[in-house]
């Protein structure tokens, strides 16, 4: 897309201006996007824009989020969660996600942006996808509690992993001296 400035009306002031070339050339959301879920790891890829904004410098992010569905809403991943090769700024259309909790609900947005997105107010098109992870092994225990100890014993106790995936035979504990 070319844009003459001798066209542009000269009631417009240089922040008018920034705002006019966004909305001109900011891409459209990318395109179907493909989800492969394996246990806690996850494979991303999506087709190009249908509108690239006129520019050929089109990136890619991807903003992973976790969701608490009793509770209705989505938050940032913390950064544990292992976006490959990265999050922002890529040029290719695929990612590998890795070390995402088992039997958690994610909703993955995968923005395309140009050299003139961010001169726009609002936040970059996007496609989303939601994914439910699962693993074979049940969920962790989510607190350990430390009852009692003398200088050659402990005593335990823990609730249950809430998606314990099966009947739980016994538990591993792993002890290591400070």
């Amino acid at each position: 897309m070319e844009i003459k400035f001798d066209l542009i009306p000269k009631q417009f002031s240089s922040s008018h201006l920034c705002l006019y070339l966004a909305f001109a050339a900011v891409p459209s959301a990318p395109r179907s996007v493909i989800s492969s879920v394996n246990e806690t790891s996850l494979l991303l890829e999506w087709s190009e824009p249908r509108d690239m904004g006129g520019r050929e410098d089109i990136l890619f992010n991807v903003i992973c989020k976790k969701c608490l569905p009793e509770r209705g809403m989505c938050s940032r991943c913390d950064d544990n969660v292992d976006i490959s090769p990265r999050h922002l700024g890529l040029t290719q259309r695929r990612v590998t996600v890795r070390n995402l909790q088992a039997h958690t609900q994610y909703s993955f947005e995968i923005q395309a942006v140009n050299g003139v997105s961010n001169k726009s107010p609002y936040t970059p098109q996007f496609a989303s996808v939601n994914i439910t992870t699962n693993q074979a092994a049940p969920s962790a225990v989510p607190t350990v509690h430390l009852m009692a100890a003398t200088a050659s014993t402990m005593s335990l106790s823990w609730l249950p992993p809430e998606n314990p995936n099966g009947i739980i035979l016994d538990y591993e504990i792993k002890y290591h001296e400070k």
